[in-house]
């Protein structure tokens, strides 16, 4: 008895102590549980000035259109952010570049909104006016892989296809403007960083393509900075080049080893790269000297404060950096160390890292509307070259053919496809629209009360010209733009207008020659009821043929109205004729203008009375 006690005793002992290992490790599996959750939870919390808990984020995706919508979908999106309080605004850039012009409205608008927390997301190109659009945020933040500079200004050509250089008179206009925005962004983060952390020289060089540059580290203060072949003779010497490939590709594997000296009193290259000079001297004027430098100065006093690192340019093109790139010359925030120690972009990949990045407690994205996607497509230039043809083609069918409604709606709806989406993002100017209305009021008058192309139709068709050229072009430039892009691109709408009109020239042509057998237009032709079908013997005319074409000359009287085409009788013949231009009524005295095979041109003998 006591036997089996002490075994049932000694199983309960067993039985409990299993129990209570087992409760201790559910404790340390809930207390280390714990631990990683509240390790998760207490990360370093941001900087104070980057601390935000409403993030708005602002797609710019694809190219930067030369109309301004999407500057005015930008501005649009800031304001909506800043109407709901938001502490940050992201944008996220995805674009090879675009417009000048849009370039620096949207750079106006980005620097001008008052949430001053901007940052700019790689994810992952910003080519060109992309670049320009980033360094004007307080802070840029990157993908891996991404690809960031190449701004040197192109030109696009009348289609927006082809792309080419641009003139050296209208690059040495273009070029300043674009440099003092870099510097002056740049000059702007390292006054809020309260250091010299981007480089104003590299900024420079993703404008200009003959910038040589190497990367210099004061021993001290530990600050890199970007400097030209004349500090690197001061503080270095001459023959001090070691050669060899350069930090950023460029577009010649060539490395210049000897830089030549600059001309006196210059600190750059020659070339473009002199235009980057003129920097200092825009932004004073803009900025009224408000934005300084805290760029390190070079002397020769300074040998043993600074150690060269390695060539970053050889003046063979633009700056165009990378992932680690934007780490090492210290534009990319979002940074972490590896386990060698070496400082590496910890990319932002997706809506969760930039909430973790802010540490937020609410992320809202603001897209482009539909309706500004509508006007992006509608008043692409390729879009707007069709709606011109079909307008005029329209127009003159209705003209020619009063009554005739669809080539009116026609006309009207693709006039309203040309002039309604700019109007409506404020890009149109109402000059443009009024010479519009004013021209085709002006072939109606040289139409239907004074016919004969004479002085109306020809102010008519200059208005109409100028109304279109002025459709195409944004809105603020004025009948003469103010900026060298801005005339070189009215340029480009005059030509894309002109050949537009001489397309549709010969679309109403042959229109003209073939009315009666184009399927479906064949009944915009419309009879006479009292002429065709009521007047005794027309038909029986109509019956007679002749076996030969009148001559160039020979009167004749209508004897159906032509709209264009229709019936006359010359020399007692009925034959098929076409109104050279304009309607002609029944019973108007006519002459023969033209015979080309079975056609037969005439027009008013207004010499003559019938």
């Amino acid at each position: 008895m006591k036997t089996w006690r002490r075994g049932i005793t000694g199983r309960w002992f067993a039985g409990k102590r299993w129990a209570t290992a087992r409760a201790l490790c559910w404790t340390l599996l809930v207390a280390l549980g714990v631990s990683h959750a509240w390790a998760q939870t207490t990360t370093t919390p941001p900087p104070a000035f980057r601390a935000a808990r409403t993030v708005v984020v602002i797609p710019l995706r694809g190219e930067i259109d030369d109309r301004g919508v999407m500057a005015t979908s930008l501005r649009r999106r800031l304001a909506l952010a800043e109407r709901a309080g938001a502490d940050a605004v992201v944008i996220e850039i995805d674009s090879p570049g675009g417009s000048v012009d849009a370039v620096l409205q949207m750079c106006r608008a980005i620097k001008g909104s008052r949430v001053r927390n901007t940052v700019a997301w790689i994810n992952s190109d910003a080519y060109s006016g992309g670049a320009i659009v980033a360094l004007a945020c307080r802070e840029i933040v990157i993908n891996d892989p991404v690809s960031f500079g190449d701004a040197k200004p192109i030109s696009g050509g009348p289609l927006g296809i082809l792309p080419q250089g641009i003139p050296d008179e209208l690059l040495k206009k273009i070029l300043p403007p674009l440099v003092a925005e870099v510097t002056e962004s740049v000059r702007r983060h390292n006054e809020f960083a309260g250091r010299y952390e981007w480089d104003e020289y590299l900024a420079k060089a993703m404008i200009v393509d003959d910038m040589r540059l190497w990367s210099v580290r004061h021993k001290v203060t530990g600050e890199r900075v970007c400097i030209d072949p004349h500090e690197f003779r001061l503080l270095f010497g001459e023959g001090a080049d070691p050669g060899g490939a350069t930090r950023l590709a460029s577009l010649s594997s060539a490395s210049p080893t000897a830089p030549a000296d600059p001309p006196p009193g210059e600190g750059v290259a020659s070339g473009s790269a002199k235009l980057a000079a003129a920097a200092d001297a825009v932004i004073a004027r803009l900025s009224g000297g408000s934005v300084s430098t805290r760029r390190p100065k070079i002397s020769a006093a300074d040998r043993d404060l600074w150690v060269l690192e390695e060539k970053v340019l050889d003046g063979s093109g633009p700056a165009l950096l990378k992932a680690d790139d934007m780490v090492y010359f210290g534009l990319a925030a979002n940074t972490t160390t590896d386990a060698s120690g070496r400082t590496v972009a910890d990319p932002i990949r997706t809506d969760d890292d930039l909430v973790a990045f802010f540490q937020a407690k609410r992320l809202v994205r603001y897209e482009a509307s539909w309706s500004e996607g509508l006007v992006l497509v509608m008043t692409h230039i390729a879009t707007r070259f069709v709606l011109v043809v079909i307008f005029l083609i329209a127009m003159f069918i209705e003209l020619t053919h009063p009554g005739a409604a669809l080539p009116g709606i026609i006309a009207v709806a693709a006039l309203a496809g040309l002039v309604a989406p700019p109007m409506l993002i404020g890009m149109a100017s109402w000059w443009a629209v009024v010479a519009i209305i004013c021209g085709i009021g002006m072939l109606l008058l040289e139409v239907f009360v004074v016919p004969g192309f004479g002085a109306p139709g020809i102010f008519g068709l200059i208005l109409l010209f100028l109304g279109l050229v002025g459709v195409f072009a944004p809105s603020g430039n004025g009948l003469v733009p103010s900026s060298p892009e801005g005339r070189t691109d009215l340029l480009y709408y005059g030509a894309t207008v002109l050949l537009a009109m001489v397309t549709a020239a010969a679309g109403i042509a042959l229109v003209a020659r073939n009315l009666r057998s184009i399927p479906g237009l064949s009944r915009l032709v419309l009879r006479d009821a009292a002429s065709d079908d009521d007047s005794p013997g027309t038909l029986d005319a109509i019956a007679e043929t002749a076996p030969g074409a009148p001559a160039i000359g020979e009167s004749g009287i209508a004897i159906t109205v032509m709209r264009p085409a229709g019936r006359v009788e010359i020399g007692g013949v009925i034959v098929d004729a076409v109104a050279e231009f304009g309607m002609i009524e029944a019973g108007t005295r006519v002459r023969v203008t033209s015979v080309d095979g079975m056609r037969v041109g005439v027009e008013p003998d207004r010499g003559a009375t019938a």
